[in-house]
C-alpha cells in the first residue's frame, strides 16, 4: 500500500482549499454563515466533483481530503451523509433493489438516521422497524435533515438490520431540532410514522453496506476532526511565533516548543492513521473495518488532545466565546461523537479480536 499522495490527489487538496477559502467564510466567522452561504458552498462543491460518480470517482482518500479541508475551514455542508451514503452503495451497483438509484444519482443530498435516543452507534442497537414497505421509528442527531432529499435510515427488517431509502419531505415525517455544541453542524431529532419506504436492503446485502457505510462515515468523521485540529494548531503556531513578552516571542520558550511539536506529532499521527484506514478501505483489504474503528478510536483522543494543548499555548483568551478556538474545539467534539467515541470502537475492537481468538483456539 503506498500512502504517498499523487499528483492528482494533491491537486484535489489544494483546489479543495482554494474553493473553501473563496467560497466560505474565515473559520472564525463561520458560525455566522447562513442558509444561503451552505448552499452555495454545498453547491460549488457538487461542481467540483465530490458526488461525481456516485462515489466511484473519488474514492476514500480523496473524500478524506475534503473532509479534513472542510474541518480546517469549519464549513458546513452535508458531505458526510451524501458522499459516505454513494460510497457505500458503489460496488454494489445491480444488486441494489429498485429505489437506491434516486438517492445516489445527481446532486440529490442524503441524511444518515443511525443513532436513536437512549441508543448506541451498532446497527444491532436499533430499534426502528420496516414492515409493508413502511418505515416506523426515531432517529437523533441527524445532520442537515431539513434540507436534506433522502434518509438513508438503519433500521430492522424481518428481524435483521436493513438500510432504507426514505424521500423527504414527507407528512409522515417529524423533524424537531436538537440543539448542537456546534451551530455550523444542523442536527435534527427525525420521527417516522409509517413512512413510505422508497428502498430497502436488508439481509446479507443489507448488514455488508451498513458495515461500509458505518466505516465510511467514522473515517470521514475522523479526517473532518483531524482537519479542525489541524486548523486550531496553525492559528496556536502563528500565535506562538508573533506574541512577545519579556523581549522575545513566547515559541522561543523551550516548555512551548516541547508542547507543540507534541501536538504536531499528535495531529500529523491521527492523519496518518485515517489516510491508512481509508487506503485500506480503497484497496478491500481483510480487516478494512477495524482499521476504520482503529482510526476513529485514535482520532477521537488525538485531536481532543491537539485543540486543548493549541488552547493553551493561547493563554486564558482561547477559553472565551470572542476566541475563534472554542469553535474549532466544538466541531471536534461533534465529530468525536459522531459513528461512535474512542470507547465505542475500543469495545467493538475488543470484541472483534476475542472472537478472532476463540476462532484460533477451536482450530
Amino acid at each position: 500500500m503506498d500512502l504517498e499522495l499523487s499528483d492528482e490527489q494533491v491537486w484535489i487538496e489544494e483546489s479543495i482549499n482554494t474553493l473553501l477559502d473563496r467560497q466560505w467564510p474565515a473559520a472564525e466567522a463561520a458560525w455566522q454563515a447562513g442558509e444561503s452561504d451552505r448552499a452555495r458552498l454545498w453547491g460549488h462543491l457538487v461542481e467540483f466533483g465530490v458526488l461525481s460518480g456516485a462515489g466511484t470517482d473519488l474514492g476514500a482518500i480523496e473524500l478524506c481530503l475534503v473532509a479534513r479541508a472542510i474541518g480546517a475551514h469549519l464549513a458546513s455542508v452535508p458531505l458526510l451523509g451524501s458522499a459516505g451514503v454513494r460510497y457505500a452503495l458503489a460496488p454494489f451497483g445491480g444488486e441494489l433493489p429498485n429505489g437506491f438509484a434516486a438517492a445516489v444519482d445527481g446532486q440529490s443530498t442524503v441524511s444518515i438516521a443511525l443513532l436513536e435516543p437512549g441508543g448506541g452507534w451498532s446497527a444491532a442497537s436499533a430499534r426502528a422497524t420496516v414492515d409493508s414497505n413502511r418505515l416506523t421509528g426515531t432517529k437523533a442527531a441527524v445532520e442537515h435533515a431539513a434540507d436534506t432529499d433522502h434518509f438513508a435510515v438503519v433500521a430492522r427488517v424481518d428481524g435483521e438490520p436493513g438500510l432504507a431509502i426514505v424521500g423527504n419531505p414527507s407528512p409522515s415525517i417529524e423533524l424537531t431540532p436538537q440543539s448542537s455544541l456546534d451551530a455550523t453542524v444542523p442536527l435534527s431529532r427525525a420521527t417516522f410514522a409509517d413512512t413510505t419506504v422508497d428502498a430497502v436492503a436488508y439481509g446479507e446485502l443489507g448488514e455488508t453496506i451498513i458495515e461500509r457505510l458505518t466505516s465510511v462515515g467514522a473515517i470521514l468523521a475522523a479526517a473532518e476532526a483531524i482537519g479542525a485540529a489541524a486548523g486550531i494548531f496553525e492559528q496556536a503556531r502563528r500565535y506562538a511565533s508573533e506574541r512577545r513578552q519579556f523581549g522575545r516571542t513566547i515559541g522561543s520558550n523551550q516548555a512551548l516548543r516541547h508542547l507543540m511539536a507534541d501536538l504536531h506529532v499528535r495531529q500529523a499521527s491521527g492523519w496518518s492513521t485515517t489516510l491508512f484506514a481509508a487506503a485500506a478501505l480503497d484497496d478491500g483489504m481483510p480487516g478494512a473495518r477495524q482499521t476504520a474503528s482503529v482510526a476513529k478510536a485514535y482520532v477521537s483522543r488525538a485531536a481532543r488532545e491537539v485543540a486543548h494543548g493549541s488552547m493553551q499555548v493561547f493563554g486564558g483568551i482561547a477559553f472565551t466565546q470572542e476566541h475563534p478556538a472554542h469553535r474549532f474545539l466544538r466541531r471536534i467534539i461533534v465529530r468525536e461523537q459522531q459513528f461512535g467515541d474512542a470507547a465505542h470502537h475500543e469495545r467493538e475492537l475488543g470484541r472483534s479480536l476475542a472472537a478472532a481468538t476463540r476462532e484460533r483456539v477451536a482450530l
